[in-house]
């Protein structure tokens, strides 16, 4: 997997040539694919070919496109490259509900607990009442721990009457990290051979990515402190500006604990769904999940 996160933010063509991704912008760069992690295409007049982009899904390069607002909306990823597709079809579609519900419990637990890792970090009050509350979530959250505990986390994160339905910095700040995020589970996903339309708990027909959305949710608290850190509702007029978004695809190259071990947050999804793979195989929860610590860009050392 390669380390770069390129972005093309003004109008370009881009190709393949030589193995090297061909980037021209009235000059010309040129980068190997095998370093490249993803490619972030904002301006709707960039052209690519159908060629390049099967040749990044290939080789496992996450592509996003932008919307007009610039915040991604469209993901590039392989079909069914794992060579063992349908037998895991078979093991998703067979899942007993006793492992689904407690496969879903244990992902809201810990989302729970790195949501109070933000507030600890950030110095806030409301911790240790969502340390408690990770504790009350049964098996498939029937009492709607989650609900409860996102609306409590967010109005000690970002301020009493705080929503998530507001447009502004803030909110546009959260959706564009989680969009990144989302994307690099739905390549793992994908690579391990799961079907990403079926899900654990999120179930939509008109989602193609519902695993992908269970899986993310421990994450998500890594996009929330990196926005509570940078973002605020005084930074309205500014909006998303390029400095902004590059802080924001720089949450792919931050450090999270697993097992009390660094590792960087692609690493990271990569083991998650590694477990999730182990859980179905044993029909047992084996969950391997991140834990929040203070930012840090991964070292390459």
């Amino acid at each position: 997997m390669g380390y770069q996160n390129l972005v093309i933010q003004g109008k370009a063509d881009i190709s393949i040539k030589d193995s090297q991704l061909v980037i021209d912008t009235g000059e010309v760069a040129r980068i190997p694919i095998e370093d490249i992690n993803s490619l972030m295409i904002e301006n709707l007049a960039t052209t690519v070919s159908a060629y390049l982009l099967q040749s990044l899904a290939d080789e496992g390069v996450a592509v996003y496109v932008c919307n007009r607002q610039h915040i991604p909306n469209t993901v590039v990823l392989p079909l069914n490259k794992h060579s063992r597709h349908y037998a895991m079809l078979k093991k998703q579609i067979e899942l007993g509900k006793p492992l689904q519900k407690r496969l879903w419990q244990r992902l809201v637990v810990q989302k729970i607990h790195n949501q109070a890792r933000c507030l600890e970090i950030n110095g806030l009050d409301g911790y240790e009442e969502l340390y408690l509350m990770k504790k009350e979530v049964q098996s498939g959250d029937s009492s709607h721990v989650e609900s409860k505990a996102a609306a409590f986390y967010f109005n000690h994160l970002f301020g009493a009457g705080f929503s998530r339905g507001e447009e502004h910095v803030v909110n546009a700040a959260l959706n564009y990290g989680y969009a990144i995020v989302r994307g690099l589970i739905a390549r793992s996903v994908i690579n391990y051979g799961f079907e990403p339309s079926i899900g654990l708990f999120h179930r939509s027909e008109q989602n193609a990515f519902n695993l992908a959305d269970d899986l993310i949710e421990p994450f998500r608290p890594v996009v929330d402190l990196l926005v509570s850190t940078y973002f605020s509702y005084d930074d309205d007029d500014i909006g998303l500006n390029h400095e902004r978004k590059m802080r924001l695809v720089n949450v792919m190259n931050l450090d999270v604990l697993v097992r009390s071990e660094k590792h960087i947050l692609s690493h990271a999804i990569d083991m998650e769904v590694a477990s999730l793979n182990s859980s179905f195989l044993d029909k047992e929860e084996r969950l391997v999940l991140p834990e929040l610590m203070n930012l840090q860009e991964h070292s390459y050392e």
